[in-house]
């Protein structure tokens, strides 16, 4: 038996690698134990808008933090939100509908030492896109807080007797930076800047008209202080280079919208031309009818099919996906349409297992269809890209009033300099170095 087990280990095999890692982890029994005290203090500070801000339609809303003497955790951080919702008839049928609070909002801004790092075009088409495809039933809680599946029956954010409502958008839920990029950021001006919608009914579902008020805006984020030992590192970092840089690398999110589409069997969608480095990695396309928005009795939160039965992107000559779908929603033949909504989680966040928000059934009532370009040749790597997306009907023609968008997610670098740090980083440095003198190593 040991020399079989020998023999085993010698030629390899799919699971030997994690086998003998398992071993060795439960034979560790003389590990000392590891503590992280690399941080000191984590708490959340709330910053308000400039002045007295009404909170009124298409209204623009400030929020600057100029402290540049701190470690910001924006990553977590959020916007909290509080409001009244009233309906005209309280005898009618109205209620908050889906996804509401990023609804409240026509763009959000964050920037970056007066640099813009992402700028996120109607919010509430945007997140509902992502939100769909990116998160299943673990994050059901976590949603019910920005106002993710609420309904007629299921109002959390909202008190009916007081008609109040009150929630939280993380900025890692509205934009791609703060997902992708959880570390600190230091010593540098930021600044949120908010749009209020020209109108809240996509805010709503409901019989009657309702009065939808904004009565309080924060920005919420964590300040971070590292301990002595972790300062004197960043320190000892900058003292080696005057020209210190940090890179940032996060997928940006930008929305596009098809008006509408041409009532034929096919139509070609000219996106647009861009340079190499801001060709997408995924697309998200879904369809809608015209009439969903600003209208109180549609849910701006519904897709259709629009009895689509190709969809290809090109970017220059290159297509995705390879083959065509050939897709029938009418007689369930939808199946690769929904291995691509599936298969998302994976390749975008690398998971082991997805866990999608939708069942094929749900999927088929209100579906998003999901293009991974993320693998893409050298040609494109030194040219400008056009955008093109080709979609067919097995139909006659597309059904009227029908429009389109897409969802691009772009990978994106910023560089930047790390200039007056130190004077933060040594403002405890003659104490701090009584006790961990600085390693050149």
């Amino acid at each position: 038996m040991a020399r079989m087990e020998e023999k085993r280990g010698v030629t390899g095999g799919p699971g030997d690698d994690h086998e003998s890692e398992m071993i060795t982890l439960q034979l560790e029994v003389f590990d000392e134990p590891i503590f992280d005290h690399s941080l000191i203090s984590l708490h959340e500070h709330t910053y308000k808008p400039y002045g007295s801000p009404s909170f009124k339609n298409s209204d623009e809303i400030r929020i600057a933090v100029n402290f540049q003497d701190l470690i910001l955790d924006i990553s977590d951080s959020y916007i909290y939100i509080e409001g009244k919702f009233t309906p005209d008839d309280a005898t009618k049928s109205c209620y908050l509908s889906n996804n509401t609070l990023a609804f409240l909002f026509d763009e959000i801004r964050y920037e970056m030492g007066g640099e813009q790092v992402c700028m996120i075009r109607k919010p509430g088409i945007t997140t509902t896109m992502k939100s769909m495809i990116s998160y299943g039933d673990s994050n059901a809680k976590f949603l019910e807080t920005v106002g993710w599946g609420i309904d007629s029956e299921n109002q959390p954010i909202l008190d009916k007797s007081s008609h109040i409502f009150s929630g939280k958008l993380p900025l890692k839920y509205l934009m791609g930076f703060a997902e992708d990029y959880n570390k600190g950021i230091l010593n540098v001006k930021q600044e949120l800047i908010l749009i209020i919608a020209r109108s809240f009914k996509n805010c709503y579902i409901g019989e009657v008209d309702a009065s939808v008020e904004i009565n309080k805006i924060e920005w919420k984020i964590g300040h971070i202080m590292p301990s002595d030992k972790q300062r004197l590192k960043l320190l000892n970092r900058l003292n080696k280079s005057s020209t210190a840089k940090v890179k940032i690398a996060y997928r940006m999110w930008d929305l596009y919208e098809l008006p509408s589409i041409r009532e034929t069997s096919s139509d070609i969608w000219a996106v647009k031309t861009t340079n190499s480095l801001e060709r997408p990695r995924y697309i998200i396309i879904g369809f809608q009818n015209s009439g969903n928005t600003d209208n109180r009795s549609k849910d701006t939160t519904q897709f259709i099919h629009a009895g689509v039965n190709n969809i290809r992107l090109y970017l220059n000559s290159e297509v995705y996906p390879y083959e065509r779908w050939n897709l029938d929603f009418g007689k369930k033949l939808d199946a690769v349409a929904y291995y691509a909504y599936d298969n998302f989680q994976r390749s975008y966040y690398g998971k082991d297992m997805s866990e999608p928000m939708m069942s094929i059934e749900e999927f088929r009532k209100n579906p998003l269809f999901i293009i991974d370009c993320s693998h893409q040749p050298d040609t494109l790597k030194s040219s400008t890209v056009d955008i093109k997306l080709e979609f067919e009907t097995r139909q006659s023609k597309f059904p009227s009033n029908t429009k389109g968008f897409i969802h691009t997610m772009t990978n994106n670098e910023m560089y930047r300099a790390v200039l007056t740090l130190i004077d933060f980083l040594t403002n405890l440095k003659e104490e701090a170095l009584k006790f961990h003198p600085i390693d050149d190593e």
